[in-house]
């Protein structure tokens, strides 16, 4: 169960870390300060791998041992996620000549909805 454990807080910290330099990077984006379109693009896939990865070996840990508890929910970055698209959304029907609100953003932000929704029906399952 350690090993498991100590797995779990690698993948956690690697989707963590990378879902906060992606959004900075989406943010530094956004505002037009740089073109990371490239970088952006990269990002992306790198955050959507990892956060898929990570949520696939919380649930398969789940699936697996009759005590597993996770005290991290992922409300709290799709609450963020959300704040950040309603933003984005909100300023680039404002004044979309000043803001750079890419696809790869709309394409993030959905995928981890789909990830989030995966993830609670699953737990939604090994409840019953």
């Amino acid at each position: 169960m350690r090993k498991t454990k100590s797995e779990l807080f690698t993948w956690r910290w690697l989707a963590n870390f990378w879902g906060i330099i992606t959004a900075i990077f989406f943010l530094i984006h956004f505002f037009d300060l740089i073109d990371l379109t490239e970088a952006i693009k990269n990002l992306a896939i790198i955050y959507i791998s990892i956060l898929t990865i990570f949520t696939t070996v919380k649930e398969f840990d789940r699936w697996k041992s009759p005590k597993f508890l996770s005290n991290h929910n992922g409300e709290i970055f799709i609450i963020l996620w959300t704040v950040l698209i309603i933003i984005f959304i909100i300023a680039s029907a404002i004044d979309s000549n000043k803001f750079n609100f890419t696809g790869e953003f709309t394409a993030t932000y959905l995928s981890i909805l789909g990830i989030f929704a995966i993830s609670r029906k699953s737990r939604s399952l090994k409840r019953r």
